[in-house]
């Protein structure tokens, strides 16, 4: 399953249920749920780069920046109304399932995994803003270019 927000895709996937044997007349129900959810945006970065003659060129290349988490969500398999076989399962019919079962896990996950790529594509466009330097004080430096003349 494929979500948009902004500009970052969540795309959503099952990689394995947890089953129980038998609930009341049902076999084989999900108790357990995993979920992944890849989460990136593409975009345009351009830099200037000087060759060895000192000429300038602007390249433009398409960067994607992602980021991935991956949790669990516990089904109830008490009073059970509406069964589905297992082999009758579909990855979206679970995925439902499981926003509606735990929905703030959903948005939470998916908040998080967009700031994180937003902040890595942030990153790549505005290196300055996470330099952190400790330079020398103004003073130090005056006081030690006066002691060396």
């Amino acid at each position: 399953m494929e979500v948009t927000s902004g500009s970052v895709t969540h795309l959503y996937s099952i990689p394995h249920l947890q089953t129980v044997g038998q609930v009341d007349s049902h076999l084989d129900v999900v108790e357990k749920v995993t979920i992944y959810i890849n989460s990136s945006t593409t975009f345009d970065y351009r830099y200037t780069t000087t060759d060895r003659e000192g000429r300038t060129q602007t390249i433009t290349e398409s960067k994607t920046t992602e980021a991935f988490v991956q949790y669990d969500v516990n089904l109830s398999t008490d009073s059970i109304s509406d069964f589905r076989n297992y082999d009758d399962l579909t990855e979206e019919l679970v995925l439902n399932w499981a926003f509606a079962a735990q929905p703030d896990a959903k948005t939470n996950h998916q908040n998080k995994n967009e700031a994180e790529v937003l902040e890595k594509k942030d990153k790549l466009l505005n290196p300055l803003k996470y330099k952190h330097d400790s330079p020398v004080t103004p003073w130090r430096k005056k006081a030690d270019e006066a002691n060396n003349k």
